[in-house]
């Protein structure tokens, strides 16, 4: 049987994530790439009962699994993407929660969800991309999702 990787999912705290092998048995050399950060850790990830199921935590990593991901298995070549959502997620969060608690006479707290749907469709749209591996594609969306995170000025603008 090949060596494949079947499924990768990241936790929604950011902390864990989860790459499912076909093919390979007992403790394997994994290689995980944020390509937002440009931070790489090689871990060495125990198998979970035989069951094929690899986990590494944040605690081994020594980061959170935020941005796009690139999940590797060195000795093969095969290679996989994944996206954390947690920063955009909690973005996305305080949009809303200013769009929420805002006071303006105008239509600025509009804005604030307007840009809480942007940020949310680019980060949806990173994900589709990385599924399909188009890693370029998905980090460009990231980034630029990110980018009107930091953007926001509600009333004063």
């Amino acid at each position: 049987m090949p060596v494949a990787i079947d499924s990768i999912t990241i936790s929604q705290d950011c902390k864990t994530i989860t790459t499912v092998f076909s093919g390979l048995t007992g403790n394997i050399d994994v290689e995980f790439l944020n390509n937002i950060t440009e931070t790489e850790v090689l871990a060495t990830v125990t198998n979970s009962g035989g069951s094929g199921t690899w986990v590494l935590t944040s605690a081994t990593a020594g980061e959170t699994f935020n941005g796009v991901i690139t999940i590797s298995y060195p000795t093969t070549g095969i290679e996989k993407y994944a996206v954390g959502m947690c920063e955009l997620d909690c973005c996305i969060a305080g949009l809303v929660t200013s769009a929420i608690n805002c006071t303006c006479e105008c239509d600025k707290c509009d804005d604030d969800l307007r840009t809480a749907e942007k940020v949310r469709l680019l980060s949806q749209s990173a994900l589709y991309s990385a599924i399909n591996n188009n890693v370029t594609d998905a980090i460009n969306k990231y980034n630029k999702a990110k980018e009107f995170c930091t953007a926001s000025c509600a009333c004063g603008c």
